[in-house]
C-alpha cells in the first residue's frame, strides 16, 4: 500500500513485504507467449519504448489514464516505464496483432500471488476493436492456470471504457479508494474491480460497473 504524505500509513520494509505478502513469481515466464486468433502477447522488451512513444507521444488524454506514465511520454519516460514493468514480481506483455504484428499496447499483472493486479492500455488508433477484451481474457486464463484465486484491477473514475472491458470479462465493481501516483499528482481516487474465479465458476452474474454501460 502506498504511504500517505502525512505519514498516516507506515511503509513496510521490503523484508516484511516478502514474508507477509508473497509476490508473483515470474522467473519462468520470460519467454511466455499467449495467443488468440487475433492477438499474440509476447514479453515486453526495452526496444518497445519507441513503439510506446509512437502511440502515446502526442496523446495526453490517453497517458493520463495510465497510473505511472508521466506526461509528456518521452523516449526516456517510456524506457523507465518498461523497466518498472519488467522487474521481478511482474509480467508485462506487448499486445500485437497476429495479421501484421502491429504493436497495439500492453497488458501486465503482478503483485500478490493469490490475487495479482492487472493493468492494460491500447493505443488510440486501435480502440473500439475489442483488443483490450481479448488480451485480458488471455491473461485471465494464464493467471488462473497458475493457481491464482482471482485478479484485481483499478481504473480512474473518468475511464469508463476500461471499466467496461473489466465488466465484460467478469470483474465486479467493489467501490473506490485512493492511491499515491506521483505521475498523477499524488493521492488520487481509483475505482476497484475484482474477479474471483470461484464466483465465476458458480455462474455469478458480473455486476455492471458504475462507470457506464457495458
Amino acid at each position: 500500500m502506498p504511504s500517505r504524505a502525512d505519514g498516516g500509513v507506515r511503509r513496510l520494509p521490503v523484508e516484511e513485504l516478502r514474508i507477509d505478502l508473497p509476490v508473483w513469481d515470474t522467473s519462468d515466464m520470460a519467454d511466455t507467449m499467449l495467443r488468440s486468433p487475433r492477438l499474440a502477447l509476447r514479453p515486453l522488451r526495452a526496444e518497445d519504448a519507441e513503439r510506446l512513444v509512437a502511440l502515446l507521444g502526442e496523446d495526453r488524454d490517453a497517458v493520463l489514464q495510465m497510473s505511472h506514465m508521466p506526461w509528456p511520454c518521452t523516449l526516456a519516460a517510456a524506457r523507465d516505464w518498461i523497466a518498472l514493468r519488467t522487474q521481478p514480481g511482474t509480467t508485462t506483455f506487448a499486445i500485437t496483432r497476429v495479421d501484421d504484428e502491429a504493436f497495439l499496447g500492453s497488458i501486465g499483472f503482478g503483485g500478490l500471488r493469490e490475487m495479482p493486479s492487472v493493468g492494460y492500455w491500447i493505443g488510440r488508433p486501435f480502440w473500439n476493436h475489442g483488443y483490450a477484451t481479448d488480451a485480458l481474457q488471455l491473461v485471465i486464463a494464464q493467471v488462473r492456470g497458475r493457481g491464482a484465486k482471482g485478479l484485481q484491477a483499478e481504473t480512474f473514475p473518468e475511464n469508463a471504457a476500461s471499466a467496461r472491458v473489466l465488466a465484460k470479462c467478469g470483474f465486479r465493481y467493489r467501490g473506490t479508494g485512493r492511491r499515491n501516483y506521483p505521475a498523477r499528482g499524488g493521492l488520487v481516487p481509483v475505482c476497484v474491480h475484482v474477479l474471483h474465479f470461484a464466483t465465476q465458476d458458480a455462474g455469478g452474474t458480473p455486476e455492471a460497473s458504475r462507470q457506464g454501460p457495458t
